[in-house]
C-alpha cells in the first residue's frame, strides 16, 4: 500500500509516543480546571511572542465545510491555534443561568486582536460567537500509549475515555435520560464494551448537545498520530479499523448534522485521502492556498 511506504518516509522525523514514557497522558479538563500558566496565554499576555492569526477564526466560522483538516509538518502552529479556538468557543459549563452560557473570563484575551474588528451581522464576532459553545479538544498524540498488543491499546484508549468523560464531571445532566445518564456514569467508571468504546466520542458529543442544547465544536489535534504510531506493530491492521471506527461513528454525515456545529482537525500527513474517504472533509495540506497564512513555520 502507498500509505505505509509514505508514513516510513516521514517517521524518521516523528518522535513515536512509544517512546516517550515520562509523557502525561491525562486529559485537560474544561475551561474552569485550566490553569492560567499555559504557553499559549503567555504568548496572549505578551504579544511580542504571539503572532496575531485571530482572523482564522472568521474564516473557519465562514468555512462551508462542517469538518477542516489542515495537514502541516511538526512547527507550523498546529496545536497553538486550535488552542486559540478551544479559548475563543468554549462555553461556561458550571453555574449558568438559562442561555447565558458566555465564558466571559478568556473574552479579555481576544479584545485587542484582529478578530475583534470583525462583524457578522451587525454583532462583533466577540458577541456573537465567543464563549457559546461545548468544545471537545482531544490531542491524539497524548491522549493514550500505543503499548505492545492491540488489547494493552484498547485498554489505554478506554483510560482516556474515562479521563475525557470525568474532565466534564461537575456537568448538570438533568437533560439526559435515564438510559444516557447510565451511559455516561458508565463511560466515567470505564465500564464499557468494545462497540461503547466505538461510540464513546460520538455519545459524548450528543451528550452535551443535549445537555447544553446547543451543537458541539470538537477540536482534534494530530488525529493520524495513532496510525503513524501503529504501521509497524504486529497489530496495525486490527487497530486501524478500530480507530476508523472511532471516527466514523463521530464524524459520518448521517450523524454529525444533527449535534456538531464545527470541527476542526489537524494532522502531519493527509492520512484521510487513502482511508478516511467515507467522511466528508476536504484536506487543506501545505500546498494549498487556503488556511495557508495560518499555519506556517515561523510559529515553531
Amino acid at each position: 500500500m502507498l500509505l505505509p511506504v509514505i508514513i516510513t518516509v516521514f517517521q524518521s522525523k516523528l518522535k513515536r509516543v512509544t517512546e516517550n514514557e515520562n509523557q502525561d497522558f491525562t486529559v485537560e479538563p474544561p475551561n474552569k480546571k485550566r490553569k492560567e500558566s499555559s504557553d499559549l496565554l503567555k504568548k496572549f499576555k505578551c504579544k511580542y511572542f504571539y503572532i496575531d492569526k485571530s482572523l482564522l477564526i472568521k474564516e473557519f466560522l465562514q468555512d462551508g465545510s462542517k469538518i477542516v483538516c489542515i495537514t502541516r509538518p511538526s512547527g507550523y502552529g498546529k496545536t497553538t491555534n486550535l488552542t486559540m479556538l478551544r479559548y475563543f468557543f468554549e462555553m461556561n459549563y458550571e453555574n449558568i443561568k438559562e442561555n447565558e452560557f458566555q465564558n466571559l473570563q478568556n473574552k479579555k484575551y481576544f479584545e485587542n486582536l484582529l478578530i475583534s474588528k470583525e462583524k457578522e451581522d451587525d454583532q462583533t464576532y466577540l458577541d456573537k460567537y465567543q464563549g457559546k459553545y461545548p468544545v471537545i479538544y482531544i490531542d491524539f498524540s497524548s491522549a493514550f500509549k500505543i503499548e505492545k498488543t492491540f488489547e494493552a491499546t484498547i485498554e489505554s484508549f478506554k483510560s482516556f475515555i474515562k479521563k475525557l468523560f470525568r474532565s466534564y464531571k461537575n456537568i448538570n445532566l438533568k437533560n439526559l435520560d435515564k438510559y444516557d445518564k447510565e451511559q455516561w456514569e458508565n463511560f466515567q467508571s470505564g465500564i464499557f464494551s468494545l462497540y461503547e468504546l466505538k461510540e464513546s466520542i460520538s455519545f459524548l458529543c450528543l451528550s452535551l448537545n443535549k445537555v447544553f442544547n446547543k451543537q458541539i465544536i470538537s477540536l482534534i489535534d494530530n488525529y493520524d498520530s495513532p496510525i503513524l504510531n501503529t504501521v509497524n506493530t504486529s497489530f496495525y491492521n486490527e487497530f486501524f479499523k478500530f480507530y476508523k471506527d472511532v471516527f466514523l461513528n463521530t464524524f459520518k454525515e448521517d450523524k454529525y448534522y444533527h449535534y456538531l456545529f464545527k470541527t476542526f482537525i489537524t494532522g502531519n500527513l493527509n492520512v484521510n485521502e487513502y482511508y478516511f474517504n467515507e467522511i466528508n472533509l476536504i484536506n487543506n495540506s501545505i500546498i494549498d492556498g487556503k488556511y495557508k497564512e495560518y499555519f506556517n513555520i515561523t510559529d515553531s
